[in-house]
């Protein structure tokens, strides 16, 4: 059985990628995530091109570089520094799949001691 050969990028490590997510989307326009969400989907709802240019892949959004570009008028730099969204939204491939958010409390609020209903008044003794 022939071996398969790796595909080997021709281009360099430093090199944007051709699809940019929301995260990074948001680091090289240096704004926030809302903005790029909202943004992107004015542009998917109206074709205006004064909105960032972005795509539906699959359930996730996209922003092509060459349209990003484009939007901007400039040629994007790569990797983006010094921006504040979190590293962990700039490594991550997939949007979508992001660590759970932590557990929320069972059983009743901690400040509430008695029942939701008050229990009806007792006329008699046992």
């Amino acid at each position: 059985m022939p071996r398969r050969q790796q595909l080997r990028s021709s281009r360099s490590t430093t090199a944007p990628p051709d699809l940019l997510t929301v995260a990074e989307t948001a680091a090289v326009l240096r704004c926030g995530l809302t903005f790029v969400y909202e943004s992107i989907h004015r542009h998917l709802a109206t074709g205006d091109t004064d909105e960032v240019p972005g795509r539906k892949v699959g359930r996730s959004l996209r922003v092509p570089r060459v349209g990003l570009e484009r939007y901007i008028g400039a040629a994007i730099t790569w990797p983006i520094v010094d921006h504040p969204i979190d590293e962990h939204a700039l490594s991550t491939d997939d949007p979508d799949d992001v660590s759970p958010a932590e557990p929320r409390p069972t059983g009743r609020h901690p400040r509430r001691t008695s029942p939701r209903h008050p229990a009806t008044p007792r006329l008699f003794e046992d």
